[in-house]
């Protein structure tokens, strides 16, 4: 299942469209309609798309640059392009951004739709060649001998429903060659068992028991978002602390149970043998992206560029960050920008647009726009109350 945006600053055209592909048999979870290309972006900054369908002529900034920003947060995003001016100009452009198509308004619904279907055929071959080359069935480990008593790690990942394309019994094996593959070069033995809805695993680490966590939580990390984005299937994993090897059927039980939980699914539970305290699990890589935002208002803060500053999936960061804080990633990059503008109107002389600059944000318009629709004030006329509250102190 893919996820479809459609940007178009005329109203009748989005909802044509909309109701269009609704009425189609195409294979969309989601359609998302943006009437700017700011919008657009906006959207875009809280999570990805699989394929834009956008007109070109907008106002404050057209879609082809729209595209552009779009593909440094989401490189992967497909798009089509929708015009009504047969420009060459246009489509040579179009061409460079690497679309899939370039559409002339206005678009018969068999046609729109074909396109379309075929831009999700291309997504299919690509994810099912990407599949194919990661998890393809691996070396084995050797299996677990119970008189060698080095502590057991148990995970356990539960699935709500297996994907469309696979039963959940190819989706056990393709997750058990997936993990023989990851961890094999950190686990001296390894179990893999299937159980209804659950893919259990028994590994005994070889390697120093800090250096597992951290190799562990980030393979996890990425297994769980690669799955959700390219299957739509939610998991909840579950991994214990070592344990004797005779001694795993408790722990077992406990995680089946927790992480069969319906609130638990998309979650990473960690299993302690000894309650610890509750700090224990704080998601530092949250606080640390936040206090980078904090010291760096200025600087790029897109998806793209935290992702790859701290390592982190885009997806699984937006979604993580979200579920910590209570507060899209986006919406927190603006409260810390607005924080420091309001603070420069009131401290400095420094012009509108230099403020603008220092913060972050694209342009003075731009800039001006949010600050009133989060203040419900001008950044000119909150200077002006600024300096007049001043005077009558």
């Amino acid at each position: 299942m893919y996820s479809l945006m459609i940007v178009d600053d005329e109203e009748i055209i989005r909802n044509g469209i909309r109701d269009a592909v609704s009425a189609s048999p195409l294979p969309l979870k989601s359609i998302r309609i943006a009437p700017s290309a700011w919008e657009a972006l906006e959207m875009l900054e809280r999570s990805p798309c699989d394929i834009i369908l956008s007109d070109i002529r907008m106002p404050d900034m057209d879609g082809l640059e729209m595209v552009e920003r779009a593909k440094k947060i989401w490189p992967e995003t497909r798009v089509i392009f929708l015009t009504g001016y047969q420009d060459f100009e246009y489509a040579r452009k179009a061409l460079r951004l690497n679309s899939d198509d370039f559409l002339l308004k206005p678009v018969p619904d068999e046609k729109l739709i074909e396109v379309i279907g075929n831009v999700i055929s291309k997504l299919d071959g690509l994810w099912l060649e990407r599949f194919e080359l990661r998890y393809r069935k691996s070396m084995e480990i050797c299996e677990i001998d119970s008189e060698v008593k080095v502590p057991v790690h148990i995970l356990l990942i539960a699935y709500e429903a297996a994907p469309e394309r696979m039963s959940k019994d190819e989706l056990h094996k393709s997750l058990c060659g997936m993990l023989a593959r990851l961890f094999r070069h950190y686990c001296s033995a390894a179990e893999f068992e299937q159980e209804e809805s659950c893919t259990i695993a028994r590994l005994q680490p070889m390697v120093e028991e800090g250096y597992w966590d951290k190799v562990c939580w980030k393979t996890l990390e990425e297994l769980q978002s690669f799955f959700l984005e390219h299957l739509d299937v939610k998991m909840s994993i579950g991994l214990s602390e070592g344990v004797d090897p005779d001694e795993t059927g408790l722990i077992m039980q406990r995680m089946k149970a927790e992480c069969l939980r319906r609130d638990n699914f998309g979650g990473l539970l960690r299993f302690p043998i000894e309650e610890k305290a509750e700090n224990g699990n704080e998601n530092y890589a949250v606080k640390a992206i936040q206090s980078y935002i904090r010291k760096n208002p200025g600087k790029d803060l897109s998806l793209g560029a935290l992702s790859e500053k701290f390592r982190i999936n885009p997806s699984y960061l937006s979604r993580v960050f979200h579920q910590e804080t209570g507060t899209p990633i986006s919406e927190f990059i603006v409260q810390v920008r607005l924080v420091l503008a309001k603070q420069l109107l009131a401290e400095t002389d420094m012009k509108i647009y230099e403020i603008a600059q220092q913060t972050g944000f694209e342009t003075p318009g731009y800039f001006t726009k949010v600050f009133n629709k989060v203040e419900k004030i001008s950044p000119r006329n909150y200077r002006m109350n600024v300096s007049k509250n001043k005077a009558e102190m």
